[in-house]
């Protein structure tokens, strides 16, 4: 038995990893409908990523899937904005947090708008050091 994705296989053990240790919580806390699909969804991914990673023909499409310029560019694309879309919102949540805070005599909602603030600087500064690597080796 060879394995021809070891991207697959990984994601496969560790959803049944995830599957095994969510049942046994599930058992000794007690079992939830919720539970009890999440188990059989993560039982799924698992076999299918191992299945299609000990399958030659299945390894290769998704090799050549995952390779394709346009899904390249489509991931990038929505990562981008993903990321510009969450610097907003921890931007706007920090200062309501914040107004909301003062306005209402509240510390609680200033730490908290401070925590989103200080999200927004670790965003802000992850985006200033790659763009500083990227700049100096493309």
């Amino acid at each position: 038995m060879k394995i021809y994705h070891r991207k697959n296989f990984t994601f496969g053990l560790w959803s049944l990893l995830l599957a095994a240790v969510h049942l046994a919580l599930s058992l000794t806390q007690g079992f939830d409908w919720n539970d009890g699909a999440l188990i059989a969804l993560l039982l799924l991914f698992g076999v299918t990523g191992i299945a299609r990673s000990l399958s030659q023909k299945s390894a290769r499409k998704d090799k050549l899937e995952e390779m394709d310029e346009r899904n390249r560019l489509v991931k990038l694309k929505s990562q981008s904005q993903a990321y510009y879309i969450s610097q907003f919102v921890f931007l706007c949540g920090a200062a309501a947090l914040c107004a909301a805070g003062k306005w209402q005599d509240s510390t609680p909602c200033i730490y908290a708008g401070l925590g989103l603030l200080s999200a927004f600087l670790i965003a802000l500064l992850a985006d200033f050091f790659t763009w500083i690597y990227y700049d100096d080796h493309t």
